[in-house]
């Protein structure tokens, strides 16, 4: 065989010689013209092809899982690959055959063609039930003359691998569908559509199910070798999980009225997701313990109490939530607060790895320097002191792992009408957040504010990462306030002592740490 691998690691190339496939012919039910038969996977990969007008793309994951099922070899079977031939003909060639290929061979007669040198053969063995034995051959020369209609990522996967002497030791079943010319394409797309549409696919549930119940057939050591971690997990909490106590999950593992039972397929999935996380950013650490996992679900229960979420019913975003619950630190309420604001709630499918992914870049936006924009001086100083205690809370309260921090620019004021230099203007546009004290109505704050203002108008956001506040205690408003910022929402106090409160509560919301 002269099979190699291309620089994506496929097997390339055809086998060497000409190829014959045996097998037995049959005029199936909707009059489709069949040979089904054995052979090895590196001739079945080297002498067929998938047709990309009506294939699906190649999934890396199912590649990766197929080839794990491949390497492990236990329970290693799969249903016959399923592949067409076009019988092709030149009529106006001198020796082109008698009659119409289909009709040639379904009355027992050779056909060899005059395009590619395919030839179909009966034998005249029969078998039991009175069906003639075939043999087809497929000249090197023909190339890839067998297009797939079922089982090309079984193939793929054998393609890509690179230890494939094992695979070659025994022989797959196989089904050509002998097919006229010009109508191939129609048909291939056709019977493609009917395998994967017509039939009931089995669910997720119903399969992980069985194995996870059979206690006896895979005990927990083999359960763990053969399918993975997350199914000993599953089995440890499955039945423990009480939805008389987590009756805010019930959607989400099928428990409601006419649900169907999705606790095997929710956990399982969502495990796998978790880790497959972990693995993205280089955490090797294993899954937690069925303690902690349970603890999580039951957190994530109350985070669902919240009656925008407890009708939802996407794996997806459960799988998100637990994957947040089981880090440290304030993401999780982030998150929560993230999903709400922007309604993520109401969709009904979505993976959990697109919605981890966005929101962390999202929350990595927000920045966590706060630049406090006012002026500095013995009279303004409580509110200063004010805005630093309420940074503070946050980051007690919350428990922050990435910790909030203000920004004071009197470190680079020239004096009372200090310049705005651009280190002051680059800093502004480093910070997550502004906070804006008006209460002395120093200009230079003003040119901050329009400085952000202009730079969230060419980023194309809201002006909605600054906080404008007055301290009517300390100042006049009316004096203090320019007519252009009258329009723009503002904390106003007249209590020093409520401002730290109100800042605090202010950032907390901003930073999705509070609603």
């Amino acid at each position: 065989m002269s099979l190699q691998h291309d620089a994506d690691g496929f097997l390339v190339g055809t086998p060497s010689g000409t190829v014959n496939l045996g097998g037995v012919l049959a005029n199936t039910l909707g009059g489709f013209l069949v040979v089904r038969g054995f052979a090895n996977l590196n001739v079945l990969a080297g002498r067929s092809q998938a047709d990309k007008g009506y294939q699906r793309e190649l999934k890396s994951d199912h590649l990766e899982d197929i080839q794990h099922f491949y390497q492990r070899g236990e329970y290693l079977f799969f249903p016959e690959i399923v592949l067409s031939l076009e019988l092709l003909a030149d009529f106006e060639k001198k020796d082109r055959p008698s009659d119409d290929p289909i009709k040639l061979i379904s009355q027992g007669q050779t056909f060899r063609s005059n395009v590619n040198g395919v030839s179909v053969k009966i034998t005249k063995t029969k078998t039991a039930n009175e069906l003639r034995r075939v043999n087809i051959s497929l000249p090197e020369e023909a190339g890839k003359v067998l297009k797939r209609i079922d089982g090309n990522h079984r193939i793929s996967a054998f393609e890509k691998m690179s230890d494939v002497g094992r695979l070659n030791h025994n022989p797959i079943s196989f089904c050509i569908i002998l097919l006229p010319q010009g109508q191939a394409t129609q048909n291939e797309k056709a019977l493609f559509y009917n395998i994967n549409s017509k039939a009931l696919a089995l669910t997720s549930e119903e399969v992980y199910k069985g194995i996870i119940e059979d206690e006896a057939g895979f005990p927990d050591d083999v359960l763990k070798r053969d399918f993975g971690p997350e199914f000993v997990l599953c089995r440890q909490i499955r039945k423990k999980l009480n939805f008389e106590y987590l009756s805010y999950l019930c959607c989400i593992f099928g428990q409601h009225k006419d649900g169907i039972d999705s606790r095997c397929s929710v956990l399982i999935e969502s495990l796998r997701d978790i880790q497959r996380e972990r693995q993205r950013l280089g955490n090797t650490s294993p899954l937690p313990n069925s303690k902690t996992l349970l603890t999580a679900i039951q957190a994530i229960n109350e985070i669902y109490a919240d009656g925008h979420l407890t009708s939802s019913t996407s794996q997806g975003l459960f799988s998100a939530f637990l994957y947040f619950q089981l880090q440290e630190g304030s993401l999780k309420r982030q998150f929560m607060q993230w999903v709400l604001k922007n309604h993520l709630n109401e969709l009904k499918t979505i993976h959990a790895s697109d919605l981890i992914r966005i929101f962390e870049k999202v929350a990595q936006a927000k920045k966590r320097q706060i630049f406090v924009s006012m002026q500095f001086d013995s009279k303004t100083q409580e509110n200063y002191d004010a805005i630093e205690g309420a940074v503070e809370d946050v980051n007690k309260e919350h428990k922050l792992d990435i910790k909030l921090r203000e920004i004071r620019i009197d470190k680079f004021d020239t004096g009372f009408s200090y310049e705005i230099n651009a280190e002051i203007l680059s800093l502004i546009e480093e910070s997550g957040f502004l906070i804006a004290d008006l209460t002395a109505g120093n200009k230079n704050v003003y040119h901050e504010i329009g400085f952000l203002m202009g730079l969230n108008q060419g980023r194309g956001i809201p002006h909605e990462n600054f906080l404008l506040l007055h301290n009517g205690s300390i100042g006049n408003a009316v004096n203090d306030v320019g007519f252009n910022l009258k329009d723009f929402k503002q904390l106003r106090v007249n209590d020093t002592n409520s401002l730290r409160e109100r800042v605090k509560q202010q950032i907390a919301i901003y930073f999705w740490l509070e609603s």
